[in-house]
């Protein structure tokens, strides 16, 4: 009996068997918990990617609302992007400026932090609850350069157009265009044009021998920029103090109000003394061998207003033609009405167009403000200074040389038409 006990305990002792598989089964199930934790990672990483486009993209679209100069959309795009590129049921914050990181505090910068709550899946089994992912991107508007033409209309064909031999240099700024026409930068024939860039709502048509010198390729299908005058305002309008008056003979005219037509022909040399004229209900013709030229010392200069107390439709305009030289700047005085502006029409002018033609040598400094009008540069016309010379205007046309620039319009007193994009910086 003893003797059968004994056999039976060494047999117990050597049967190793089924303890080793239950290690390995324990060994095995936590390897597989282990690898599925693993493979759990790797999703939350594939998330944390994706939530980091989604980032990237709202503070790129906050960062163009500031550029647009439109802050109070700032969030509402920023909101959108982030949902169109990541789940939408993501949570987002936006804050410009930044609130940490090498960036914070600065107002060009946006920061868009989005936070996604992942459910557990096989890391259920250790930890409750969700995994939660953030990314954070901080997006920079960037200057892209100022305009010396801004084209205002927001749906024309040609808002900026070229067409001939004109000959267009302005190497110093932009050509811009409001409209969201396929063409709405256009030029055609044998038209040379030297800029820094082209920025354009719309698209860009060339046809022809153009040769087209840009520093910088053109944007296209951007936003429309601001008109920088929108807040000019006409100055008051006093009693008349010339009607109809015409000039063919040389001699100095003064500012203040002329009433109907201001008509200047023949063979003169007129000079104009440094103030407001304001031409009310009529238009300014210049016509024959005409010198024109300002008394204007530092700081002193003109404004030329056209405006109506009669009515929009009598609002009047610029008519250049023939042999003309004309030599003008506008007021640079910080308390000048019109700092800066050297042609300003009322903005509820009707429709039409402001001529510079013939054989007419500009040397002019300063804005010709044309918001409602079209300004056409025809001609053998050309600015010799080009310091500081923008044409804003409902549109632009060239079929004469010009040359255009923006140097000096800072000490002026011009306004920046200025465009911005954005970049990521975090």
């Amino acid at each position: 009996m003893r003797r059968g006990a004994a056999r039976l305990g060494r047999g117990l002792g050597r049967d190793e068997g089924g303890a080793v598989l239950v290690i390995i089964a324990l060994a095995l199930t936590a390897l597989l918990g282990l690898l599925s934790v693993a493979i759990e990672v790797g999703t939350w990483y594939t998330e944390r990617r994706s939530l980091q486009t989604a980032a990237d993209a709202a503070a790129v679209a906050g960062a163009l609302e500031i550029a647009r100069g439109t802050p109070a959309r700032m969030i509402s795009a920023a909101t959108a992007e982030a949902a169109r590129n990541g789940s939408g049921d993501d949570r987002v914050a936006v804050n410009n400026p930044p609130l940490s990181g090498p960036l914070a505090g600065r107002a060009d910068a946006v920061e868009a932090i989005v936070t996604r709550e992942q459910p557990r899946l096989f890391s259920a089994i250790v930890q409750d609850g969700t995994v939660t992912i953030t990314a954070r991107a901080v997006a920079l508007t960037r200057d892209a350069g100022e305009a010396c033409v801004l084209a205002l209309d927001g749906g024309a064909a040609g808002a900026v157009s070229g067409n001939g031999n004109p000959s267009v240099v302005m190497p110093g700024c932009m050509i811009a265009a409001n409209s969201n026409a396929a063409s709405a930068i256009s030029f055609s024939g044998n038209v040379s044009l030297q800029a820094q860039s082209l920025w354009t709502a719309g698209g860009v048509a060339m046809n022809g021998n153009v040769n087209l010198m840009l520093a910088r390729a053109a944007t296209t299908h951007a936003w429309p920029l601001p008109d920088p005058y929108a807040d000019v305002q006409v100055p008051p309008v006093g009693p008349c103090k010339y009607t109809n008056h015409k000039v063919n003979k040389s001699g100095r005219l003064k500012p203040g109000v002329y009433c109907g037509d201001l008509t200047i022909t023949g063979n003169a040399t007129v000079t104009l003394e440094p103030g407001e004229y304001i031409i009310n209900h009529g238009d300014l013709s210049v016509q024959g061998n005409i010198t024109i030229d300002c008394d204007c010392g530092t700081g002193e200069g003109v404004a030329i207003v056209f405006t109506s107390t009669t009515g929009a439709g009598q609002i009047g305009g610029v008519d250049v033609r023939g042999n003309v030289s004309i030599t003008l700047r506008a007021r640079s005085s910080a308390t000048a009405p019109l700092r800066g502006i050297l042609f300003y029409q009322d903005r509820n002018a009707p429709a039409g167009s402001n001529v510079f033609n013939g054989n007419a040598a500009l040397d002019v400094t300063g804005v010709m403000y044309f918001p409602a009008q079209t300004v056409e540069w025809k001609g053998n016309n050309s600015t010799q200074g080009a310091g500081c010379v923008q044409i804003v205007a409902r549109k632009v046309v060239f079929t004469g040389n010009a040359a255009l620039g923006n140097d000096t319009c800072t000490d002026l007193g011009a306004r920046p038409i200025a465009s911005s994009l954005a970049r990521l910086g975090e």
